[in-house]
């Protein structure tokens, strides 16, 4: 992989389908380019990823670690709750008498706890209903105003906006949305100059008080099999609305998350499973 550097050594994790390049850079390591991270992320001619997460020493006490993200087409993230859990493994692996992490994220702190792979709870912080603080530019802030901008769906039985760290538009439908309507709405949702720094949109269908049939267009990525910050912003904000109770199973067609949140003033905490596919190094 050509200016990444020979022998450069890499995990290849998934959480929920969502997949990840980790780079370990706390020892030291030269910042990929926007290039060098498409190249990486392309599945024909790289190793392929929707997220390329990446390792430094941590800035504050207490921390492990300090994470870049970064998309398929190498924009930076600020939040990805599916990596958490993929990173919580990779250093509980690395370190097997540790279970409990502080990662620090460009979206804050978040703390992460394993109790196996198929139960890696991450502590996301308080969700933001606030549509500004969820990047939409607008001078007036309200879900009216958000609808100005939303083309409307038949079906729709709810519009909002939640940023979990990383900015998230939630539609709450009468029926699971179809793959095909995902990803023109999203494509087009994503252009849309309102959102100040693109925006992952999410398709919700509550299929019982407990459980959330969800898919997801994530910014500089697409349709995804799962999205952890996603799946926290839709269940907080479906339990906002009394839509839906917590704790709530959120299904994607990669697997189930549950969200567990018990409101203002409490964190969101989400917990699923990872998994480390295989390690390498670039030639």
């Amino acid at each position: 992989m050509s200016g990444l550097g020979s022998g450069l050594a890499f995990s290849k994790l998934e959480a929920l389908g969502n997949d990840f390049v980790l780079l370990d850079f706390r020892a030291g390591g030269q910042d990929p380019s926007p290039e060098q991270v498409r190249m990486l992320a392309d599945r024909h001619t790289g190793v392929g990823f929707d997220q390329l997460l990446i390792l430094y020493p941590p800035s504050a006490a207490g921390a492990d670690c300090r994470v870049r993200i970064y998309n398929a087409d190498a924009s930076p993230a600020r939040q990805c709750g599916n990596g958490m859990r993929a990173i919580a493994l990779w250093l509980h692996q690395a370190r097997p008498g540790q279970a409990r992490f502080v990662l620090e994220t460009d979206s804050g702190p978040v703390s992460a706890e394993l109790e196996s792979e198929q139960a890696i709870t991450v502590s996301m912080g308080e969700p933001d209903f606030d549509p500004a603080a969820a990047g939409l530019r607008s001078e007036k802030n309200s879900g009216a105003a958000l609808e100005e901008f939303v083309p409307d769906l038949p079906g729709r039985l709810g519009l909002g906006m939640v940023s979990m760290g990383n900015p998230h538009l939630v539609m709450q439908l009468e029926s699971p949305a179809s793959p095909a309507l995902v990803r023109r709405l999203g494509d087009e949702l994503g252009r849309l100059a309102c959102f100040a720094e693109g925006v992952n949109v999410s398709f919700a269908h509550v299929a019982a008080p407990d459980r959330v049939m969800l898919r997801v267009h994530e910014r500089g990525v697409g349709p995804t099999r799962a999205c952890g910050s996603a799946a926290c912003a839709t269940a907080a904000w479906l339990v906002q609305q009394g839509a839906v109770d917590s704790p709530a199973r959120i299904e994607q067609p990669g697997g189930t998350l549950v969200i567990n949140w018990r409101g203002p003033g409490h964190p969101l905490l989400m917990t699923g499973s990872a998994r480390r596919v295989f390690d390498g190094r670039l030639r």
